[in-house]
């Protein structure tokens, strides 16, 4: 690994920012004439002129803007890593990213539970369907919805069970349920964030003359789980996540049959989020909900 004076490369980094030596000497602590010495070090080392200098001011060159736009996301995930090794002072905060339907259908319902065990430790939680750079978006951890390869982070299944069709008894006058997927062809299929689910399960079922395409589509699954207790159409859900409503009767399961799919939740997280004791202590109940959650809804699979 050929890496560059890194001191230097943070006396070039500050200066370039405010493209001022005086300035980066001062948040630097160090004299101007120092900063200058670091820079010229940096340019040497790497064989190009970073800036243009002049008597008043010096500018970036423009291997000298690319560079730095270059390098400043690596600054800020040491900066971000190098945080976590300490003491936090103050409150001890968490940060947890998911969408906004793993949120209200799992995570809260049980969040009440890790507040009454930590009651110092406040968790936030910034739903969202894009996927985040934890160190550089200070997230501490996410839960995303895919096949659990997310490269040099750490990696843990946390829910997947089996999907299942759901929708409302209204549906099924007289409570007859469908005898096949195929069944489904007839009905309005209720699509959310994750719409190659559909696909998925119909192909993994072999439902006939159903398309999978077709149909609502919700920004999330929230969306979808409401509009099938209303009884606008059948939903694709994981059944732990609707457990209320699949236990007072807003919904029920057309037919015996779930499909496995490569697709889950995953907690991803980088291993310096466990560095801090309240964030390990987070993962550790996160961790042993999602345990409880496989047992009772994934009885063939282990728990570890």
């Amino acid at each position: 690994m050929q890496l560059p004076p890194l001191y230097s490369l943070l006396c070039f980094a500050q200066a370039a920012r405010h493209l001022s030596i005086k300035r980066a000497a001062e948040e630097l602590h160090l004299t101007p004439a120092a900063v200058s010495q670091q820079v010229a070090k940096l340019e040497q080392a790497v064989g190009v002129e970073l800036f243009i200098r002049s008597p008043r001011r010096i500018n970036l060159t423009e291997v000298g803007r690319s560079y730095l736009r270059a390098i400043e996301p690596a600054l800020r995930q040491i900066e971000q890593a190098t945080a976590r090794l300490r003491p936090a002072p103050g409150p001890q905060i968490l940060t947890l990213s998911c969408t906004s339907g793993f949120a209200m259908q799992w995570l809260l319902p049980r969040l009440a539970d890790f507040q009454t065990r930590e009651p110092e430790v406040d968790v936030r939680i910034n739903t969202t369907n894009r996927l985040v750079n934890l160190l550089l978006d200070d997230v501490d951890f996410a839960v995303r919805h895919g096949t659990g390869e997310y490269p040099d982070l750490e990696v843990e299944r946390l829910l997947g069970d089996r999907l299942q069709a759901v929708c409302s008894p209204a549906l099924l006058p007289g409570g007859r349920l469908l005898s096949t997927p195929s069944g489904l062809a007839g009905f309005t299929l209720l699509h959310d964030e994750h719409r190659a689910d559909w696909a998925l399960w119909l192909q993994a079922a072999g439902a006939k003359g159903v398309n999978a395409s077709a149909g609502t589509v919700f920004i999330d699954s929230n969306g979808a789980i409401e509009a099938a207790v209303a009884g606008h159409g059948m939903a694709l859900v994981r059944p732990s996540l609707v457990r209320a409503e699949l236990d007072s009767g807003k919904l029920l399961i057309p037919f015996p049959h779930a499909v496995e799919t490569p697709i889950a939740y995953y907690l991803v997280y980088d291993g310096t989020a466990l560095l801090q004791p309240h964030k390990r202590r987070f993962h550790q109940w996160l961790t042993a909900q999602a345990r409880t959650a496989r047992n009772e809804f994934e009885p063939g699979r282990p728990s570890a």
